[in-house]
């Protein structure tokens, strides 16, 4: 697997990726939205666990997860408040968002994992343990939340990919 001690220049490394034509073949390989492409299939739970790790241990993207994943609590919290509304703009931290997408994008490049989106578990459990409500990626606990919350979305090892 791709070194991931040192994460410097990881935007510019994505940028030139996707640039190029096998940067655009590997992001439109397969859809978590679209009807005619695939979409890709479950990750394994490790996998799932490296990403959130990853978030845990660089502080530039733990601060951009941490308000990123502040502002979709919000917004679950406040259904009715949308991008119509008066302030969204404002309040939407648009650049934490921006990262926290781009890195998930890096990784999936680096590691090459057939990728739709589907590194959201990961970005998910950091969040959870960043602020508290989990305790560590390793706890049982974890494991729980993300077999109960994320299902199908993850392949666990002892339950095979469905």
């Amino acid at each position: 697997m791709a070194d991931f001690d040192d994460i410097t220049g990881w935007r510019e490394e994505l940028a030139a990726f996707e640039k190029t034509e096998e940067g655009r073949a590997f992001f439109d390989k397969y859809s978590s939205w679209s009807p005619t492409r695939p979409r890709a299939p479950k990750l394994p739970y490790e996998i799932i666990l490296h990403f959130a790790e990853l978030f845990l241990r660089h502080p530039e993207v733990l601060e951009a997860l941490k308000k990123s994943g502040a502002w979709r609590d919000y917004l679950t919290a406040n259904p009715d408040f949308g991008r119509d509304d008066e302030g969204f703009d404002e309040l939407c931290p648009w650049a934490d968002n921006e990262t926290v997408y781009d890195f998930e994008r890096w990784y999936a490049m680096k590691t090459q994992i057939p990728y739709d989106g589907n590194l959201d578990p990961g970005r998910r459990l950091a969040y959870r343990v960043a602020i508290g409500e989990l305790p560590s990626l390793a706890a049982p606990e974890t494991r729980a939340y993300a077999e109960r919350e994320h299902s199908t979305d993850i392949a666990f090892s002892d339950k095979g990919a469905k």
